[in-house]
């Protein structure tokens, strides 16, 4: 079973930065980074409980954002209108582990 991945997290919408933090088990966190239009991060998520939160700016309306994910491994993606986030995490599965498992998550439109 894939239980670890690098997530590298793209903001193309926003003009001021989304906010991306690593949910543990405990419902703590363990990073908080900031992600600036046109920039990318990488962050390790290690583990089917361990969750990836992205904030949008406050007052964004995330109806309009489009958010792209696409993955090596199954993901669950849920968001929240009244909080302005998405959240995702690896899903049980039945994949042979991989070296490297990458997720690619792009807040807005890709490149043309």
């Amino acid at each position: 079973m894939i239980e670890q991945a690098d997530v590298y997290v793209k903001n193309t919408f926003f003009t001021e930065p989304i906010r991306v933090s690593r949910k543990l088990p405990d419902g703590s966190s363990d990073l908080n980074i900031t992600v600036a239009k046109g920039n990318e991060e990488k962050i390790y998520l290690g583990g089917l409980d361990v969750s990836l939160l992205i904030k949008a700016p406050n007052g964004a309306e995330i109806r309009y954002c489009p958010v792209k994910v696409r993955a090596d491994v199954d993901m669950g993606v849920s968001h929240s209108r009244t909080d302005a986030t998405w959240s995702m995490k690896i899903l049980p599965n039945s994949l042979e582990p991989e070296l490297p498992i990458t997720v690619n998550v792009t807040v807005g439109e890709d490149g043309p």
